[in-house]
C-alpha cells in the first residue's frame, strides 16, 4: 500500500477517542469474571488445575496439552503451581483496577493459560474472553473507572490524530465486528435448528441440571407459549445486534443492549452460568459509544433529581395536611 495511501487510512482511524467508558467497562467486567473464576473453585484448585489433578495423565501423553500454551504445563512442580495460579489471581486483580497495557498483557497470558489448562469446566464465554484481552493490548481500557483516568483522557486528548489513536481505534472497531459476529452468527444457527424452530429449546435446556440453578425457570420453560416466546425473542435480538448497533439513531442501539442485557441476567440469575453471563454482559458493554453512556447518565441523574424534589415536597406538604385534619 503506497505511504499516501497509510497516512490517510491513519488519519481516518485517528479521528476522535472511541468507546472509552464501553471499554472500561470490559475491562472491569473481565476482570470480575477472571476474579470469580479464581475464587469460585479455590479450595479445589489442585484437583482441577494442579500438576496432579485429575487429567493429568491424559495431557502427560500430549505435549503441551496437545499444542495449547498454558504456564501450568511448564513444570509439574506444585511450588510452580501455586506460584502461577496466585499470580494469575492478582493480575486479575491488578487488572481490574488499574488496566493499562502491561497488565493486559500479563492477564492474556493468564488466562489462556487457565483455560488451557482445564477446558473441561469451561461455561462458552472463554472463548470471547481469548479474543477480546488480545485485542484490548492495543486499546486504552483504563480511561475511566481507574486511578488517574482523568489525566489519561487529557493525554489522548493531546495525542489526537496520531498513531496510537488510530491503532486504539482500530482496536475497537474489532472488538465491536468480533461481539457482532459472535451475535449473528449465534442467531443464525438457532433459526437452523429445529428445536429453536420449534420453540421447544430453551424447555429442553431448563431440563438439564448444568444449565438450571432454579425451578422457578424449569417451570416457566414448561409453559408452551412463554417458552415459544422467549425463544423466538431471543433469536431476533441476536440476529438484529449487528444492525441495531450500527445504527445512527441512538435508541436503537440502547434499546437492543438493554434487552440483550436483560437476557444475560436472566441466564446469570436462571441458569447460574455467572462467568458467563459476566463476560457477555461486558461485551454487550463495550459496542456502545461514549454518547450513549452520557446521556444515559443524565437521564438517570435527571429522574434521581426529580424523585428527590417529590420526596421533598411530599416531606415538606404532610405537616400541612395533618394541620388541618386536626
Amino acid at each position: 500500500m503506497p505511504l499516501s495511501q497509510i497516512d490517510r487510512l491513519v488519519g481516518v482511524l485517528a479521528k476522535g477517542r472511541r468507546h472509552l467508558i464501553g471499554l472500561s467497562l470490559l475491562r472491569i467486567l473481565l476482570g470480575v469474571a477472571s476474579i470469580m473464576f479464581y475464587v469460585s473453585d479455590y479450595s479445589r484448585r489442585e484437583f482441577l488445575w494442579g500438576p496432579n489433578s485429575y487429567d493429568s495423565q491424559s495431557l502427560a501423553a500430549r505435549p503441551m496439552g496437545g499444542g495449547l500454551f498454558s504456564l501450568y504445563l511448564l513444570s509439574k512442580s506444585q511450588i510452580w503451581f501455586e506460584l502461577v495460579f496466585h499470580a494469575g489471581l492478582l493480575t486479575a486483580i491488578l487488572f481490574t483496577i488499574f488496566g493499562g497495557r502491561a497488565l493486559t498483557i500479563l492477564q492474556a497470558v493468564f488466562i489462556w493459560s487457565i483455560y488451557n489448562r482445564n477446558q473441561d469446566i469451561l461455561e462458552g464465554g472463554d472463548n470471547l474472553a481469548r479474543i477480546l484481552i488480545i485485542f484490548m493490548i492495543f486499546a486504552v481500557t483504563n480511561a475511566y473507572l481507574a486511578p488517574g483516568a482523568r489525566r489519561r483522557r487529557e493525554r489522548l486528548t493531546a495525542r489526537a490524530g496520531t498513531l496510537p489513536i488510530a491503532v486504539h481505534n482500530l482496536s475497537v472497531y474489532l472488538i465491536v465486528f468480533q461481539i457482532c459476529v459472535l451475535y449473528f452468527v449465534a442467531g443464525y444457527s438457532k433459526i437452523t435448528g429445529t428445536v429453536w424452530q420449534d420453540g421447544v429449546a430453551l424447555y429442553y435446556i431448563s431440563r438439564d441440571p448444568a444449565f438450571s440453578s432454579s425451578g422457578l425457570w424449569s417451570s416457566l420453560m414448561s409453559q408452551p407459549f412463554l417458552g415459544t416466546a422467549v425463544a423466538y425473542i431471543t433469536i431476533i435480538i441476536e440476529i438484529a445486534f449487528p444492525f441495531a448497533v450500527l445504527s445512527r439513531r441512538a435508541i436503537i442501539r440502547k434499546a437492543e443492549i438493554f434487552l440483550i442485557e436483560g437476557m444475560h441476567f436472566g441466564i446469570i440469575a436462571f441458569m447460574g452460568l455467572v462467568c458467563f453471563g459476566t463476560i457477555m454482559l461486558a461485551a454487550d458493554f463495550a459496542v456502545l459509544r461514549d454518547e450513549d453512556f452520557l446521556t444515559m447518565r443524565r437521564v438517570a441523574l435527571t429522574m434521581f433529581a426529580a424523585a428527590q424534589s417529590r420526596t421533598r415536597w411530599a416531606q415538606a406538604a404532610e405537616p400541612l395536611v395533618l394541620e388541618r385534619v386536626s
